[in-house]
């Protein structure tokens, strides 16, 4: 059995400490070898001390920023100071990212371009030095060892690129140096090419995008027991993972269902499902995470839901201050006694929603408990046109689930309309069957509501 993420981040913590001559020279809690939380807060201060004076003498964004704002490095004295510094957009790094850059351009160990949501979002350039992916890596197992043993855990992995430098790749890479084995899969790979890696590896979890895993399992249910594999985890990400979803995967394979939350922005790890309590437990190690109001920007108080607001601390090519993430979630102190805080599972994103105009709302997530509830679904594309709602749902081989479509379009409907966003609007409902991977060539993409054409 794994061990929690605060056993972890703290023997992490020590390893870092350890390492770092100029912290023991002023820290005021002094055994290194065994971190408490003390010990641990203070060296995210230190941390963040530094981050902040980094950023001011290399970054020309935030140089400019902070001089705006009139802070500085000297106006960090707690933690808590990072609230008087200016918000960083999703928009400022896609217009400004060399700005950004705190080293030599020769110096950046990986570039990586990405878009926010699906091919239509907003285009971003974040950059990594080789301390910066070491310390992720040193993060990745220690997140895996959650839900699986250091010693002897076997992961499948399932995330785009995995074959090249992608974070696949750095993903295998650390649980290899962690004494894990990873068995390395593509999410753009059929079913059965799948399937047969994991019958020949014999992986103890998966990992990867959660709309694949589902697509997987939903094609191969059919042809054979998934209980009978030896997976014990399945560990989920990329996605908001209904419960309807995670109950027909728990059923389905027989074990249980993890999810972890993360953002390239912040490194990819960066949240892991708590065994004891209901929400996630992050990385307090290499981030700090506020919730602010979405309008306003102030900060919330705990349990309060908002804005997740991320810092990255220690990073060394591209440091990003109190970067506004979009997503929606709470923080507070976590029930299961531990003192990492705890992170609300996200459930929706500001720039998924949709205005149906009169004071309503839909936006993935609210859709997805009633479409991944129908057995025949394997995936769906939402879209709004005027006063009309289409939803197009891909459905499963009818070799394997051979239910009349009228019979499948008339439960969804059902399902859909008794949604109140959806049944009690002045929006029209149109529901449309697809055929078995209509919709696999856009599964990378994050789920929002498109304006259709």
């Amino acid at each position: 059995m794994g061990v929690n993420l605060e056993e972890g981040l703290f023997e992490l913590c020590s390893k870092r400490i350890m390492a770092d001559e100029e912290f023991i020279a002023v820290a005021r809690n002094r055994n290194f070898g065994k971190v408490n939380n003390d010990l641990f807060q203070e060296f995210r201060l230190y941390q963040l001390k530094k981050t902040i004076r980094h950023v001011y003498e290399n970054s020309c964004f935030y140089r400019e920023k902070f001089r705006e704002r009139s802070v500085g490095p000297e106006d960090i004295k707690s933690l808590k100071d990072i609230e008087k510094f200016p918000f960083t957009f999703p928009e400022d790094l896609r217009h400004s990212s060399y700005d950004f850059l705190c080293i030599s351009q020769r110096d950046v160990e990986k570039p990586v371009t990405f878009f926010s949501s699906g091919t239509t979002g907003i285009r971003k350039r974040i950059y990594f030095s080789r301390a910066d992916i070491i310390k992720i890596m040193q993060f990745l197992p220690r997140g895996m060892n959650t839900v699986t043993d250091r010693d002897n855990g076997i992961i499948q992995i399932l995330l785009p690129n995995s074959a090249g430098r992608g974070i696949g790749y750095l993903l295998a890479e650390s649980l290899k140096s962690f004494g894990m084995r990873a068995v390395i899969s593509d999410m753009g790979w059929p079913a059965d090419k799948i399937m047969r890696l994991c019958l020949t590896e014999k992986p103890d979890v998966w990992f990867g995008d959660a709309g694949t895993i589902f697509r997987v399992t939903k094609e191969t249910a059919g042809k054979m027991d998934l209980s009978k594999l030896g997976v014990k985890v399945l560990f989920l990400t990329m996605s908001n993972v209904a419960r309807s979803m995670k109950e027909y995967l728990e059923k389905a394979w027989n074990c249980r269902v993890a999810t972890h939350y993360g953002l390239t922005e912040m490194g990819w790890g960066l949240a892991v499902d708590c065994d004891s309590c209901d929400g996630y437990h992050y990385n307090e190690l290499d981030v700090i995470a506020e919730v602010v109001d979405p309008q306003t920007g102030n900060v919330l108080p705990d349990g309060e839901e908002g804005e997740l607001v991320f810092t990255s601390i220690g990073r060394e090519a591209m440091p990003i201050i109190r970067f506004r993430s979009g997503d929606i979630s709470s923080l507070s102190k976590g029930s299961c006694g531990r003192s990492l805080k705890s992170m609300g599972h996200i459930v929706r994103r500001i720039e998924g929603m949709y205005d149906l105009g009169d004071g309503r709302y839909i936006y993935p997530a609210l859709l997805e408990e009633a479409i991944y509830s129908i057995h025949e679904v394997v995936d769906y594309r939402a879209s709004v046109k005027g006063r009309q709602l289409y939803i197009d749902l891909e459905t499963v081989d009818k070799a394997y689930y051979g239910r009349p479509e009228e019979s499948v379009k008339k439960e969804a409907m059902e399902r859909l309309l008794a949604i109140d966003e959806i049944g009690n609007s002045q929006v029209e409902l149109t529901v449309e069957l697809l055929e078995n991977g209509a919709l696999k060539p856009f599964c990378h993409q994050k789920k929002r509501i498109e304006e259709r054409r």
